[in-house]
């Protein structure tokens, strides 16, 4: 006999079970990669979307197209399907997708700071914001001159509120502090979202328990490789690690004592998922940096999601999908000679 959770799926969650099996199938495909990469100008690239899923999303646009008008309604695209998505889920779906923008929410923070701090008026800045991560108070944001009255004054009624309980000093933000603020709501994030997955179990503890494990260890490598030649104190490198990785208890203190790459990784070499990505990093020019490496995998690991079955991985999987082939198709004629 079904539980109680399955009898009453179709009637809490089968219309997005639909729209999400639906997505699914239009997503690009190989070949579809294979068509677009033989594009010779940006207006056969609009032909060929417009016989996908993608439809005639370009349709208002006057020639000549530029990569960044197509990048622009891309993401108009993406952020439309998202909105559909959230505003018809239930919970615990609505918070799961509340979390997928947090880190967009953040980045965008950081960015009208460093804009504020570099004299950059707020109406150009507000342009380069992700469009998923924009919320009612983000024009008040060059305001702030402490972590606590970024906090008080701003963001107390946005979901960013329940990671400033770390965050809050009377620091003034410089530029220093404004990458240690990043670096401390992004901790306090990524330990957030583990612990909502893990207590939720299921498929959704199954699939992005381990993503975000790998994102927490990844940010401990980059921000101990970013610390090196700067201001930042070993103890204080430490307080930015997320705890939620494989590295953690005794790979995050190996790691906040390196004072060199080298030192980084040896301390990799005790984690068989890391060392092969510390020994792909090259030394001389157009070599992948470690950033790059990571972004690979990273990139690799996704298609688990697209895989996995249970709804609240399956809306999850269409936007991480969309968002990847929104970043292939914007970089396509880049990459072109």
């Amino acid at each position: 006999m079904l539980e109680g959770a399955e009898l009453c799926f179709n009637v809490d969650h089968g219309y997005l079970e639909g729209l999400v099996r639906g997505c699914k199938a239009g997503l690009l495909t190989q070949q579809d990669y294979v068509n677009l990469v033989q594009c010779e100008t940006l207006e056969d690239l609009k032909i060929h979307l417009q016989t996908m899923d993608y439809g005639n999303f370009l349709a208002n646009q006057t020639s000549p197209l530029t990569v960044s008008t197509i990048d622009t309604e891309m993401r108009k695209k993406l952020c439309r399907e998202f909105e559909y998505f959230r505003n018809h889920s239930l919970e615990p779906l609505s918070t799961f997708f509340t979390y997928m923008t947090c880190s967009y929410m953040i980045d965008n923070v950081i960015l009208l700071m460093n804009g504020a701090l570099q004299k950059k008026s707020v109406k150009e800045m507000l342009v380069k914001c992700h469009p998923l991560g924009r919320f009612t108070e983000m024009e008040a944001v060059n305001i702030a001159e402490t972590p606590s009255e970024l906090f008080n004054a701003i963001l107390v009624e946005t979901p960013l509120a329940p990671f400033f309980q770390d965050c809050m000093s009377e620091n003034t933000l410089d530029e220093l502090n404004i990458e240690i603020l990043r670096n401390k709501l992004y901790k306090s994030y990524i330990e957030a979202f583990y612990k909502f997955c893990k207590n939720h179990g299921d498929v959704t503890a199954e699939i992005m328990c381990p993503i975000l494990e790998f994102e927490a260890d990844r940010r401990a490598f980059i921000i101990t490789l970013n610390s090196f030649g700067t201001e930042l104190s070993k103890e204080d490198r430490e307080t930015l690690y997320p705890t939620c990785g494989k590295l953690y208890p005794e790979g995050l203190r190996l790691l906040a004592q390196a004072e060199d790459f080298e030192q980084m990784k040896r301390v990799a070499d005790h984690y068989g998922v890391y060392k092969p990505l510390f020994e792909a990093v090259g030394d001389g020019s157009g070599a992948k940096t470690l950033e790059d490496v990571f972004y690979e995998r990273e990139v690799n690991k996704n298609p688990r999601l697209y895989i996995a079955n249970g709804l609240h991985m399956a809306e999850n999987t269409v936007i991480l999908l969309i968002h990847f082939d929104l970043v292939v198709l914007g970089k396509l004629h880049n990459s072109k000679p």
